[in-house]
C-alpha cells in the first residue's frame, strides 16, 4: 500500500472535503479564516451538534426520527413562554427538556408499542408539532429579552461562545450515556440484532421507547440554547434540521443498516454542514440557492466517503 493510500485510509473522507472547502472559501474571502468568523462557526454549529447526537442514537438503534426539527421548534416555543412568564432559568431549561422528552416519548410509544413504522410515526409527529407551534404563536416569533437566559447562547465579549459551551456540555452527556449506561449498550444491541436481543432477555420495546425519549430530551435542551442564541422562538425554525442532523450522523460514520456508529463521529458531519453554510454566506451566495448547494455537497460527500471505504476493503 502506497503512502498516499495509507493516508486516505486513516483520515475520514469527509475531512478531505472539509479541507478543500475551507481552502476554496478562503480563496474567495479573506474574512473566512478570521477569529471572528471561526467563533461564529462554533455558535452556528453548536445546536446542530446536539440534534445530530439525538439522531445518532435513533439511527444506531435501527430507527429514524423525522420530527427532530419539529420537536426542537415546539420545545423552543414552550421555552420562550416560560422565560416570558418569569420562570427561573433552571425551570426554563427543565421546561424545554421535558417538552422535548414528552414528544420523543410519544414517538417511542407509536413505534415500540403501537408497531408503527418510524418513518410514518415521526413524519406524522412532525406535522402535528409544527401545527401546534404555529397555533401557539399565531405564526409569529416569540421574542425573549431576559439577559440571564440569553447569556446561555450569547457570544460574551465577542470571544466566549456560550452556545458552544452549553451545547458542548449536552454533547458530553450524550457521549457518557452512549459509553457508560444501559441505554447506550442496548442502543447498539437493538440496532445490531433486535430479535437476538429480545431472545436474550432485553425488553426491546421499553428500550426503543427510551431511546426516542432520550433523543427528544437532547433535542429539547438544544432548543433552549437555540432560543437563547436567536433571542426568539420561531414557529418554523426547525424546518430541514432533521435532514441535516441525519446527514451529519451518516457523515460521521453511523450506519443506517446495522447498529454501528459513534456520537462523537457526528462532530465531523456537523463541521462539514457548518463550513458549507458559513462559506456560502461569506462569499455571498444568494439564499435561494443555498439549500440546493448544501444538499448537493452533502450527497457528494457521502458518496466520496462510501467510495473511500469500499476502496479500502477491496485493497484488503
Amino acid at each position: 500500500m502506497s503512502g498516499f493510500s495509507r493516508i486516505l485510509k486513516n483520515v475520514p473522507a469527509v475531512l478531505w472535503v472539509e479541507l478543500l472547502l475551507v481552502i476554496v472559501f478562503s480563496f474567495f474571502s479573506r474574512n473566512y479564516l478570521t477569529t471572528r468568523n471561526l467563533l461564529i462557526l462554533l455558535q452556528q454549529g453548536a445546536v446542530l451538534l446536539v440534534i445530530s447526537a439525538a439522531a445518532t442514537f435513533v439511527i444506531i438503534s435501527g430507527g429514524l426520527d423525522l420530527s427532530l426539527g419539529a420537536i426542537m421548534t415546539v420545545a423552543g416555543v414552550f421555552t420562550a413562554l416560560a422565560v416570558n412568564a418569569g420562570f427561573p432559568i433552571p425551570a426554563v431549561i427543565a421546561v424545554g427538556a421535558l417538552v422535548g422528552t414528552a414528544c420523543g416519548a410519544v414517538n417511542g410509544l407509536l413505534i415500540s408499542f403501537a408497531g408503527m413504522e418510524p418513518f410514518i410515526a415521526t413524519l406524522g409527529m412532525q406535522g402535528l408539532l409544527y401545527g401546534i407551534s404555529l397555533a401557539m404563536t399565531n405564526k409569529e416569533g416569540i421574542p425573549v429579552s431576559n439577559e440571564r437566559f440569553v447569556f446561555l447562547g450569547d457570544l460574551v465579549n465577542r470571544t466566549v461562545p456560550m452556545a458552544a459551551i452549553s451545547c458542548g456540555l449536552i454533547f458530553l452527556l450524550a457521549v457518557f450515556v452512549q459509553n457508560h449506561t444501559l441505554l447506550g449498550r442496548y442502543t447498539f444491541a437493538i440496532g445490531g440484532n433486535e430479535e437476538g436481543s429480545r431472545l436474550s432477555g432485553v425488553e426491546t420495546r421499553f428500550w426503543k421507547w427510551a431511546i426516542y425519549a432520550f433523543a427528544g430530551f437532547l433535542t429539547g435542551l438544544g432548543a433552549v440554547v437555540l432560543v437563547a442564541r436567536l433571542e426568539v422562538a420561531d414557529p418554523i425554525v426547525g424546518v430541514q434540521w432533521e435532514f441535516e442532523a441525519i446527514a451529519a450522523a451518516i457523515l460521521g460514520g453511523t450506519s443506517l443498516r446495522i447498529g454501528r456508529g459513534d456520537v462523537r463521529g457526528t462532530i465531523v458531519g456537523v463541521m462539514l454542514i457548518t463550513i458549507i453554510r458559513s462559506g456560502l454566506n461569506v462569499v455571498r451566495v444568494p439564499s435561494v440557492w443555498q439549500p440546493a448547494i448544501i444538499g448537493t455537497i452533502i450527497i457528494l460527500s457521502i458518496v466520496f466517503q462510501v467510495w473511500i471505504s469500499t476502496s479500502g476493503k477491496e485493497r484488503k
